[in-house]
């Protein structure tokens, strides 16, 4: 059983770049998706999808895009599911408005979550 990868945690976000902590976000929530650990709700396939749909064309995540989607979800995202989904989104965000190196394969990692997190519904992890 693998330990569960949160954003507050002193250890990861003290040794990791936030691009890297980025990429481990979406690892560790996309690995609780198939496990059943973690359902995402209406509001987080909703904001999945329109993540997907709104970078379909370049398949960027870019600041405004997740800037709309953090702005829609508001106060419900930051504590539906203990607000991981949220998290992410919120860390995506600063990630995309970073020069960072490791930027671009970081906003991917979490677009082709995002992808997969929409299809997710009860009973399909």
């Amino acid at each position: 059983m693998h330990k569960r990868l949160v954003l507050d945690d002193p250890v990861v976000s003290a040794s990791v770049s936030p691009s890297g902590l980025l990429t481990e976000l979406a690892a560790a929530l996309e690995q609780d998706a198939i496990t059943g650990e973690w359902t995402p709700t209406a509001l987080e396939r909703s904001l999945a999808r329109r993540l997907v749909i709104g970078s379909a064309g370049d398949l960027q995540l870019t600041a405004g895009l997740l800037r709309s989607a953090l702005w829609e979800g508001s106060v419900a995202l930051a504590h539906e599911n203990g607000g991981r989904f949220g998290s992410l989104l919120g860390l995506s965000f600063s990630v995309a408005e970073s020069s960072e190196p490791h930027r671009d394969s970081a906003l991917t990692r979490v677009r082709d979550t995002m992808e997969r997190v929409h299809l997710i519904g009860p009973g399909t992890a």
